[in-house]
């Protein structure tokens, strides 16, 4: 049987995700540190390179150029590069995701982040290369676990890598499946990086992914708090967790979903839809500065889904 841990209060706001900017440190006190200042500088020294306004349109020189500083990042990097995200977590990442930017989804990833206490047990349903799944997995500790989800089998291979490269293994436990809302397999499209998601119906380019309903995955297992990122399928992943939703003894004391409506044309998704699933789990959604959500209608963005009252009187009672 599963056990119980309070509500907290004291979340941020959770606004759109902005994506810009470079800002790099390096990672000190890691395996092949020295290594890693070099590789940073000489990728500063590129980028600055890459951009004096002269030379940013010269297309013929990059393309010369490009095999062999890929070449050198492969060699140099295959360690992991440093990048600190946000300014608040330490991570290295493969040299093939270099261009991820060290600034993102900001505002989410604070909010998330600083809900997060140690020993918790949380699902990250669409982990892609595992950003995410190793913040969160250094915060919850030896004695917490993160179950991330990603049915790509190329985002999978580097989930693995990256959650090996910053030793979380011992507390993550990595699923290559989807989450739906029953258990098989399902349409999928794949090797779209980030983009990649389950598909409405099959065609040329996609093929068949298992997949689970998190009442099954997570059958009598506590999740403190749920992660979904699954581009369009957010309330098949709810319809496939309504049990999990329901038990106040198990139930995710937090929600955080990236929700698509611009995909939704296409199914049977509705922002009703899912705000009423959530609201018949008792939970309130909530939106940027805490203001509640009424309606989901804008084309892109992050809501959080808090479970009211019963759960913290459940955890009393245990």
């Amino acid at each position: 049987m599963c056990t119980s841990q309070a509500l907290t209060g004291g979340l941020p706001s959770a606004k759109k995700a902005s994506k810009q900017g470079f800002h790099y440190q390096w990672i000190p006190n890691l395996e092949s540190g020295s290594k890693r200042k070099e590789m940073k500088l000489i990728e500063r020294l590129c980028l600055a390179v890459r951009y004096i306004p002269w030379l940013e349109r010269a297309d013929w020189l990059w393309d010369l150029l490009r095999p062999h500083y890929e070449k050198l990042v492969g060699l140099m990097g295959q360690h992991g590069l440093p990048r600190n995200i946000n300014g608040t977590d330490q991570l290295l990442i493969l040299p093939r995701w270099r261009e991820v930017r060290e600034s993102y989804e900001p505002d989410v990833w604070k909010t998330l982040m600083g809900s997060v206490l140690s020993g918790d047990t949380i699902a990250d349903v669409g982990a892609f290369i595992g950003l995410y799944t190793i913040a969160l997995a250094k915060r919850v500790g030896h004695s917490g676990k993160v179950v991330a989800f990603e049915p790509d089998p190329e985002n999978f291979a580097s989930l693995r890598s990256h959650v090996e490269l910053n030793r979380v293994s011992d507390r993550v436990e990595l699923v290559p499946t989807a989450v739906a809302a029953r258990n098989g397999v399902i349409p999928f499209k794949a090797g779209r990086a980030s983009g990649s998601h389950v598909s409405p119906d099959s065609g040329q380019d996609t093929h068949t992914v298992p997949c689970v309903r998190l009442d099954t995955k997570m059958a009598d297992r506590r999740v403190d708090i749920l992660k979904i990122d699954v581009e369009g399928y957010e309330l098949e992943v709810l319809e496939g967790a309504i049990e999990l939703l329901q038990d106040i003894r198990c139930c995710p004391r937090s929600i955080f979903i990236e929700v698509h409506p611009f995909i939704w044309s296409d199914r049977v998704t509705t922002g009703k839809a899912l705000l009423d699933l959530l609201a018949s789990s008792n939970y309130q959604v909530v939106g940027a500065n805490w203001q509640p959500v009424k309606s989901i209608e804008f084309i892109w963005g992050h809501v959080v889904a808090i479970k009211k009252a019963e759960r913290d009187k459940s955890s009393k009672r245990i």
